[in-house]
């Protein structure tokens, strides 16, 4: 036993050795996929090579289980929830480099297929509960443009919204040449999945020094001022890459930022620390929150993190960060990178519970450069639970609490747990056992609540100086406490 536990020893001292300070021999789209934006035919070359390479790496992995993290975000437990296609197919390699939204009752994602011939095109799929997908049958729904075109070799990445003033889905998307020039066009749609290509594209080019080669993976969204975009400008040949920010009147005529790029890497320390790219923008509660990919080394593993801006321009990093890492398991469908964030935030409930779920669909990438997609959930506390949570030490899986406060002159502010899913009815009786308000009376889940009485009857009339009484009443249980109102 002891030779077993000197020898997994061993190995995993090598493999940290080797992972932290050997220099990785493979380019990044960032990392391994930065064959996409090379010449197509010298890409397919450098896809055989880094796909020979990897499979040493592959090999190594075999030895070794690192210790799982305790993370912000909870990995689904069936991931990955979105793979390629049969072989043979236009997406036989790879799906991801997507974008998602709920449309009409329905999720829609469109994403990036990767073929044999490693021209990738754009997809659709839909779900009813973002889990289970349907791929749309006329896949691809944007397609490589003619011979001599600005997008006639590859499509990666893409940001779709729909704009709710003119009733039409709009995608703005990247394109590639042969000769590995990249820009980004835009599309437009009245259902998702039937395209047409905007006539001058593309809309916007890579025009400065720090964007490097490519603008990559991106998000647009429209405010009340017009068109915004956050995006990943990349130099490949260093694996070098920051965030920059443009706005437009019409999604058309960009204006990139004077003090581009507004995010970048954090200290050479931090996991961060080398690179930042693939922003994904949502703008919430009055505040911006960006998910974005970083790495520490050129090549490194790419993990997920979390900022937040009042105004899309100066971000603080969460100090949680990451948010979400790389499997620790051999074999693991994303154990080299995660990234490509996308995140659809949970709506509180206002009569409770006061927790929501958020979520986050990612692409995911292994030795074996095989990209698929999972998805990720963060339970997410309202500032009304985080209040009401310290008023109830030592709670149980038995017993109901209450308490009450004197909010103002005239309202009373009633908190309250219930360990069940039960009905919950809360009455305010009167000293002679006479009811003069229901306060509640609905099905609830176990949690923390508040509810307030404003002292008037079920007549909407003021009650009179007194005693009275707050029962809180489930299946399982009932208790009350008294107020006096003078």
């Amino acid at each position: 036993m002891k030779r077993i536990s000197s020898i997994l020893y061993f190995f995993s001292i090598f493999f940290l050795f080797f992972f932290l300070f050997s220099p990785l021999k493979i380019y990044p789209c960032r990392g391994n996929m930065a064959w996409r934006f090379l010449p197509i035919e010298i890409a397919r070359k450098e896809y055989a090579r880094i796909e020979a390479e990897l499979k040493k790496e592959r090999e190594l992995l075999r030895f070794l289980v690192l210790p799982s993290e305790i993370q912000k975000w909870i990995k689904f437990y069936q991931n990955p929830v979105f793979r390629p296609g049969s072989p043979g197919s236009w997406e036989e390699k790879s799906v991801d480099c997507f974008s998602i939204g709920y449309y009409f009752g329905q999720y829609m994602m469109w994403y990036v297929g990767t073929p044999k011939s490693l021209n990738c095109q754009i997809g659709v799929a839909t779900s009813s509960d973002g889990i289970h997908w349907t791929k749309y049958a006329g896949n691809p729904v944007i397609r490589l443009g003619p011979k001599g075109s600005w997008d006639e070799s590859i499509l990666i990445c893409q940001s779709v919204i729909y704009d709710q003033e003119e009733k039409v889905f709009k995608m703005w998307y990247i394109g590639g040449t042969p000769e590995g020039v990249f820009s980004i066009g835009l599309a437009t749609s009245p259902d998702g999945f039937h395209w047409t290509k905007y006539p001058g594209n593309p809309v916007l080019r890579v025009t400065e020094p720090w964007e490097g080669t490519v603008m990559e993976a991106f998000t647009v969204l429209k405010t009340r001022e017009g068109y915004k975009i956050w995006y990943g400008g990349n130099d490949l040949s260093r694996d070098k890459a920051a965030i920059g920010y443009a706005t437009s009147p019409d999604g058309i005529n960009w204006v990139k930022h004077p003090g581009n790029p507004i995010f970048i890497p954090d200290s050479p320390n931090r996991w961060d620390g080398y690179s930042v790219s693939n922003p994904d923008v949502v703008f919430h509660d009055g505040i911006y929150h960006m998910w974005y990919k970083g790495w520490r080394k050129k090549g490194g593993n790419a993990w997920i993190g979390h900022a937040t801006s009042f105004d899309g321009i100066n971000w603080q990093r969460d100090p949680e960060n990451p948010v979400l890492l790389t499997s620790s398991l051999p074999g693991g469908w994303d154990n080299y990178e995660v990234y490509r964030p996308r995140v659809i935030i949970g709506e509180f409930i206002e009569s409770g519970p006061y927790f929501t779920i958020d979520r986050l669909w990612y692409s995911g990438r292994n030795y074996s450069l095989v990209a698929q997609i999972g998805v990720a959930y963060q339970l997410r506390r309202a500032p009304q639970e985080r209040k009401i949570r310290p008023r109830f030490q030592n709670v149980n899986q038995d017993e109901m609490r209450i308490a009450i406060d004197l909010q103002s002159e005239k309202n009373y502010l009633i908190s309250y747990f219930s360990p069940w899913m039960t009905k919950i009815r809360l009455t305010i009786y009167s000293n002679e056992g006479r009811v003069v308000k229901n306060l509640l009376s609905e099905y609830q889940l176990p949690g923390y609540y508040e509810v307030t009485w404003n002292r008037l009857d079920n007549r909407g009339r003021s009650v009179k100086p007194g005693l009275y009484f707050v029962e809180l009443a489930s299946e399982y249980a009932i208790i009350s406490k008294e107020i006096i109102i003078k």
